[in-house]
């Protein structure tokens, strides 16, 4: 996936839901929410996940029309941005690590203009109201932040590297690494799963607290 911050001088205001009130900048329950762009249906999902696995022996190409996932966090905490402004960020997926011809300045400018357009049909005005921009491509994602290959789950998020699988089935499942004694995996990349679910958290927290209550009891 590509992360996409931007930073823009008016509310986005949607053709689904418009504001109708003699305040344009009034914030709306639905900005408040997680909005979803050109996933209407499963078929569209599924054509842009075919677009950027089509070898993946290869470098790829991003998705012709990309999932967006966008939140307006300044819609909750103004403080955020300057008054008037608002913050917003988009999650945008399928784009590929392996890019073909690189992920370069240029090709981060063009997948930020095909999702700006995208966001236009939906909002009329959101192009021109973009001040700053900020392009996390799966790469810069690695970089930063240490996800490897650029997933914010720490790894693939499919059926076979789920529950008693993760983050590899001879993990077993296990919240505690085999080898450093009093180390608790709680990450996206541990057992059973990411997501905003806290799982993997809340099994190594159980765990963590049995084995301390155990070394207190044998004191």
């Amino acid at each position: 996936m590509t992360k996409i911050n931007v930073a823009v001088n008016k509310l986005p205001n949607f053709i689904a839901n418009p504001n109708k009130t003699d305040q344009p900048s009034e914030v709306l329950p639905h900005h408040r929410c997680t909005i979803h762009l050109n996933c209407e249906n499963s078929q569209l999902l599924d054509e842009a996940y075919r677009d950027a696995t089509k070898d993946l022996s290869q470098p790829g190409q991003y998705s012709k029309k990309p999932m967006i996932e966008m939140t307006i966090p300044s819609s909750l905490d103004p403080t955020l941005a300057p008054t008037g402004h608002h913050v917003c960020l988009f999650f945008t997926q399928y784009t590929p690590y392996n890019l073909q011809g690189g992920w370069t300045e240029d090709a981060k400018e063009k997948y930020a203009n095909l999702i700006f357009d995208t966001v236009e049909e939906y909002a009329p005005g959101f192009r021109e109201s973009v001040v700053g921009k900020e392009v996390l491509c799966p790469p810069v994602l690695e970089e930063t932040f240490g996800l490897t290959g650029g997933n914010i789950f720490h790894g693939s998020m499919s059926l076979d590297q789920l529950y008693m699988t993760r983050p590899i089935t001879a993990a077993q499942g296990s919240t505690v690494t085999p080898s450093i004694s009093g180390l608790y995996l709680c990450g996206s990349g541990a057992h059973p799963g990411g997501g905003v679910m806290g799982a993997p958290g809340r099994l190594a927290a159980k765990t963590a607290t049995q084995d301390m209550k155990r070394k207190w009891e044998y004191n």
